[in-house]
This record gives C-alpha cells, sequence and structure tokens, in this order.
C-alpha cells in the first residue's frame, strides 16, 4: 500500500475507519466526568492503602491547631500564642532524617524535616474537612540512640519527637480518588510557645 494516494477518489475524512468501542457518554465526556466513587475498585484501593499504611507506620499523636482569630497579630497574620486541640492517634508511615545540627544568629539549632504519609481516608473519618493542615503538631515516635544522646544535651536537639506541619497535600491517584494524604514536617526545637507535652492526653 503506497503511503501517499493523490487520486481523484480521495475521502474528506477518515474517522470511520477506526472504530471507537467505548459507551456514548465515554465519548463526549472526559474520563474525570464520568467518574463514579461508587466504584468498588475504588473501595478496595483505599483499603490496601490503610493496609500498607498500617504494617508499615507506627502511631503518631497528632494536635490539631485551634482557630483563635481574635488572638491573631494584624500585620504578620500569625497567633503568637497558638492554642491545640486534644491530641489524636494515626497511623502514618515516615521514615526518620539523620539530625543535623547548625550554628545560626540565634544560638544552635537543630532542623530537621522529614514527611510522613497517612491513609487519607482514615485522615477524613478522623478530622473531617479539615483533615491534617499548616500549623498542625504531629508528635512521632523515636527511639533511635542519635535522637536520645541529642535530647539529653541541653540546649541542642530537645524534643525531636515534636515536628509541626509545613504543607500537606493529596497522594497517590487511583481512578481519580487520592489515596494518601501526605504531610512535611519540620522539627519544633526552642519553641516554648509551642509545646503539646502540657496536654492532658489524647483521645
Amino acid at each position: 500500500m503506497p503511503i501517499y494516494d493523490f487520486d481523484d477518489k480521495q475521502q474528506f475524512i477518515s474517522i470511520d475507519k477506526v472504530p471507537d468501542f467505548r459507551s456514548d457518554e465515554e465519548k463526549v465526556n472526559s474520563p474525570l466526568s464520568v467518574y463514579n466513587h461508587n466504584n468498588p475498585d475504588i473501595a478496595y484501593a483505599e483499603r490496601l492503602a490503610e493496609e500498607a499504611i498500617n504494617i508499615a507506620g507506627a502511631w503518631v499523636t497528632i494536635f490539631k491547631r485551634a482557630i483563635n482569630s481574635g488572638n491573631k497579630d494584624d500585620t504578620w497574620n500569625e497567633d503568637a500564642d497558638p492554642k491545640y486541640e486534644r491530641g489524636k492517634r494515626l497511623k502514618g508511615y515516615f521514615a526518620p532524617k539523620p539530625v543535623e545540627t547548625q550554628l545560626t544568629k540565634f544560638g544552635v539549632d537543630a532542623e530537621n524535616k522529614t514527611t510522613i504519609w497517612f491513609s487519607r481516608a482514615n485522615v477524613f473519618k478522623e478530622f473531617g474537612a479539615k483533615m491534617i493542615s499548616e500549623g498542625d503538631v504531629i508528635i512521632v515516635p523515636h527511639n533511635t540512640m542519635a535522637v536520645i544522646q541529642n535530647d539529653a544535651r541541653e540546649g541542642i536537639g530537645t524534643k525531636m519527637d515534636r515536628y509541626r506541619v509545613l504543607n500537606s497535600s493529596d497522594d497517590g491517584n487511583f481512578k481519580f480518588r487520592w489515596l494518601y494524604w501526605t504531610c512535611v514536617l519540620e522539627n519544633l526545637t526552642g519553641d516554648v510557645d509551642i509545646d503539646v507535652s502540657f496536654f492532658r492526653g489524647t483521645s
């Protein structure tokens, strides 16, 4: 068959030569428009995501930052004395980063950022639409000797198990449903205004 055929009987359209086996709805709408949240495959994928977090993750305690609009600074839109709700325990997966200390103009500081993954379905069931967002505090278990050693040294690497959420987002898409909730955390060192150690416990 020749690549080019310039005969006098050429056709103006050739679309019908390739059959389309999709339904009429799929032909005229994008896949997102025909998204079916009742698809049992989505429920099964959410259950697998929960199972992966339960097996590979650890129990963490989440303290939601309470809304206190009356105490915000007008210039920086910050709350100098934040309040937190009672902590709730949830399974999350994270890989602890090496502890690093550096000398800043404010003194010795231990910078340590980490990422933690949750089952999005479980986070939604526990917190509703509020989810886990910026400013919340998460206590993660650290039983490594490096952390214990740094915690024992006054002023350096104290409270390496307390983290503040920098940002959070959806992760792991399956058929237009997100399966995981990802939080990027920063370590809280020397910040006396954000200390959840005096809380009465978890619910």
